[in-house]
């Protein structure tokens, strides 16, 4: 019986060894970072198209518009990449897909100590190969107003995480997280997304589980990033020549308030914007998310505004407000502002012209330049701020519900939490970050995709800004019960069984009544310079083969600013200002925070170097 598994499992093993030479192009109507939307970035900046839907990805009624307008008005090559993806779209209706992929991340600089909570600064195994086999295609069903977008798949690797074989501040390709299936010594995950589209390219619905964006710069939504988690999404678009309105709720995940880890349903991301253009060449848009769970929601589902329907059940869900304003001053050149205010002092703002206080919000300035050129297809610089304590809410009511307090345990999930499944779905910066991004993309040669870029980060752990009377209460609270590491998952709330649920708790003073914005001691330096090249060789046959390839040069200074500080359950009141550490001795609230601290500053790397290294083979038929 042993001999004939194990035959099995060499025969499935080898099948899907077999499978990994071939692939095809990811599908453009459910995969938001496909190349396409590059292109469409392109075209729009140069005036070739004049309303593209707000949200990403696109039906296909209106990916069929999009390139039927480049084919009217572009240049040969415009309308030469168009007509080829025009001949994708309406080709074969399914594929049969695989890739393989080896993926390498070590350290060439730094030391092996270990840097939190026993985590090796090394990897068992430096290098993780996989392999996706799947079904895929674009399809009309009904006529033009009826169509679907799919990719069934596994996901199939040697490593059960993929975490330490991504740079940091970046999300997995993959959405392949939970029950994994064991082959032998691979891992196994589902990995599948699915859209069905209704409508036609200026009125759709769409309905699915997929990744979705929103906003001018790909990977860098503040409200809806591409790269994101997957989510079950109901949306709904109108595209106007003067305006547009989008509109979409998703189902997401839930997760444990202090660590992202485990996993419950009932956690809801409402998210709804309207686009004025002023001017062809100028537009102002206004957007709201709300995040909430543990109950179904029809307001939210209404073309109403998130803050007043949320007064109608007592405020006290996660709403967030945005202001996205693009401009093209020029053919070719897009320079956008976007601001997205999780929360704002206004009181202390117009009362004593003070920014220094609960201030919760990310920003990005931008501007992408896509010449009409055959070689470059995008230049890009960003410069973006995660203000302290921005995306960070704690769902306060759900363990006190039914008692009508607020009390906290280590085992609740954070239903207000702007994450899905543990990962943002806004920008993957944490809070009390700076950062600047630059990225090139080019097409030296025909089927030839280069990608260069550079990002540098600032980070500092708020948790380093806290008083010694702050500080005690987290030391003194459940193993498991707060994070202090400066993170998504580091709320400003402190869990009060006496107070009452719609009273929230008690707020972190020093959260409440400071900004603390990047004025730690001690911050973290993020240096990320990378290289992505793609090549498709000449059709031949049944298919055509692929080459891709990636390496990413990764700099961190300070690495471990973003431990815990202060961790619960190792700390004992005896009395009269006395206390116990791990059990034993007999210490003031300064000498308790000071260890800690001292603690937290011992477990730092001054710097580490680290190098990602990607190769890939793929096939299309």
């Amino acid at each position: 019986m042993v001999k004939l598994i194990k035959k099995k499992i060499q025969k499935l093993f080898s099948a899907v060894l077999l499978l990994a030479a071939f692939h095809v192009h990811a599908q453009v109507g459910v995969d938001p970072d496909d190349y396409f939307y590059t292109l469409v970035e392109s075209w729009e900046n140069r005036g070739l198209l004049r309303e593209v839907p707000p949200l990403r990805p696109y039906s296909l009624a209106s990916i069929q518009n999009i390139l039927q307008n480049v084919i009217k008005r572009g240049s040969k090559h415009d309308v030469d990449l168009a007509i080829e993806y025009w001949q994708k779209l309406m080709g074969k209706a399914w594929y049969v897909t695989a890739d393989t992929q080896g993926d390498a991340g070590f350290v060439v600089a730094g030391t092996e100590d270990s840097y939190e909570d026993g985590d090796s600064l090394y990897h068992k195994y430096p290098v993780m190969v996989s392999t996706n086999p799947s079904i895929a295609g674009d399809m009309l069903l009904y006529k033009d107003w009826i169509s679907m977008s799919y990719r069934l798949g596994l996901n199939i690797r040697s490593e059960e995480s993929d975490a330490w074989f991504l740079p940091r501040m970046e999300n997995s390709p993959h959405d392949a997280r939970q029950d994994a299936a064991s082959l032998g010594p691979l891992y196994g995950y589902i990995d599948v997304n699915d859209v069905i589209s209704i409508g036609h390219s200026d009125l759709f619905l769409q309905a699915g589980i997929y990744r979705s964006g929103y906003g001018p710069f790909r990977d860098a939504g503040l409200a809806l990033n591409d790269s994101a988690y997957h989510a079950a999404n109901l949306s709904f678009s109108i595209v106007k020549k003067k305006w547009s309105y989008a509109q979409q709720y998703s189902a997401i995940g839930a997760t444990y308030s202090y660590d992202g880890s485990n996993l419950a349903p009932g956690k809801f991301l409402a998210f709804h914007a309207i686009e004025y253009k002023f001017l062809p060449n100028l537009s102002l848009s206004y957007y709201e998310t709300m995040v909430y769970g543990n109950r179904f929601d029809l307001s939210y589902l209404l073309p109403v505004p998130y803050m007043a329907a949320q007064g109608i059940g007592g405020n006290a869900d996660n709403l967030q407000m945005g202001l996205l304003l693009k401009f093209r001053p020029y053919k070719g050149l897009l320079l956008a502002a976007d601001i997205f205010v999780d929360d704002i002092d206004v009181n202390k703002m117009v009362k004593d012209f003070s920014f220094k206080s609960k201030n919760r919000i990310a920003m990005q300035l931008g501007a992408a330049y896509t010449p009409e050129s055959a070689i470059m297809n995008k230049m890009e610089i960003r410069m973006a701020a995660v203000l302290p304590y921005t995306y960070t809410h704690w769902e306060y009511a759900t363990a006190g519900a039914l008692s009508g307090t607020a009390g906290m345990t280590p085992q609740m999930y954070n239903y207000q939490d702007y994450t899905n499944n543990g990962i943002p779905m806004g920008s993957t910066l944490p809070p009390n970050s700076l950062a600047v991004f630059t990225s090139v993309e080019l097409t030296p040669a025909k089927n030839f995709h280069l990608k260069i870029g550079t990002t540098l980060v600032s980070h500092g752990n708020l948790a380093e800004s806290l008083t010694e009377e702050e500080a005690l209460l987290y030391l003194l609270s459940e193993n498991g019960m707060y994070a202090t590491d400066g993170s998504i998952r580091m709320h400003s709330m402190f869990g009060d069984p006496y107070r009452d649920v719609h009273d929230g708790g008690t707020h972190v003073e020093s959260a409440w009544n400071s900004l603390n914005f990047l004025n730690q001691e001690h911050k973290l330096l993020l240096i990320q310079t990378s290289v992505d090249a793609d090549y498709t060789f000449p059709s031949f046959g049944v298919g055509t083969l692929a080459l891709n390839a990636g390496y990413t040069f990764e700099y961190i200074g300070n690495m471990g600013v973003d431990s815990n500080i202060y961790p619960g359950g190792r700390v004992v009141s005896l009395g009269n200002n006395l206390y116990a550490i791990d059990g034993s001795g007999s210490y003031t609230g300064t000498d308790v925070v000071t260890h800690f601290q001292n603690e937290w500053k011992n477990r730092m790397i001054d710097h580490i170097i680290k190098n990602y290294l990607t190769l890939g083979v793929r096939f299309t038929f």
